[in-house]
């Protein structure tokens, strides 16, 4: 199973790709963390990428990447200025949500927050929140108290997010 990150913006949802931690010499490069598995499919010539900036959405069409000491550098259409990007730094970088990217068992985050999590056909809450760690990421449960469920097979049996419903097994102690 594995999580993607999402959110609502404006008509159509957005994904957070990464972070722009700098930039890379003058020519407009910017220097970005990566937070997707799609690095080909999101970075690649003419696709459109938003910066998060002052509470907008700025629109950027991407002109071309690259890889460099473990970072994506990226160049942006109309952007190959030090002077037009250095103000980008420390900003998300977002994509549009396309499903068609996961495979059949993976999910983007917003797609879980709001499901009701069952064990043995018996409501324990719904998922308020995703908290994302390098081992595996947990699911936070509001109910009759907050449950913190690791988000892995071992836990979490079936996902339905056509009917918002998550199926659990826990162990004696949650």
């Amino acid at each position: 199973m594995c999580l993607h990150i999402s959110f609502l913006g404006g008509f159509m949802e957005k994904v957070i790709v990464g972070k722009i931690v700098n930039t890379h010499g003058i020519r407009g490069e910017l220097k970005v963390k990566s937070s997707t598995d799609f690095v080909e499919e999101r970075f690649k010539k003419g696709t459109h990428l938003w910066i998060a900036f002052e509470n907008q959405m700025i629109d950027m069409v991407v002109k071309k990447y690259r890889f460099h000491k473990g970072h994506i550098l990226v160049t942006f259409e109309e952007h190959e200025n030090i002077n037009f990007v250095e103000k980008y730094k420390g900003c998300l970088l977002y994509a549009d949500k396309n499903t068609d990217l996961l495979d059949e068992d993976e999910y983007y985050i917003s797609d879980l927050i709001g499901c009701k999590v069952y064990q043995d056909d018996k409501v324990l809450g719904t998922v308020t929140e995703v908290q994302l760690y390098n081992h595996h990421d947990i699911l936070v449960v509001d109910g009759d108290r907050k449950i913190m469920i690791p988000y892995v097979d071992a836990f979490v049996q079936d996902v339905d997010i056509d009917e918002k419903r998550i199926d659990v097994t826990l162990i004696e102690g949650f």
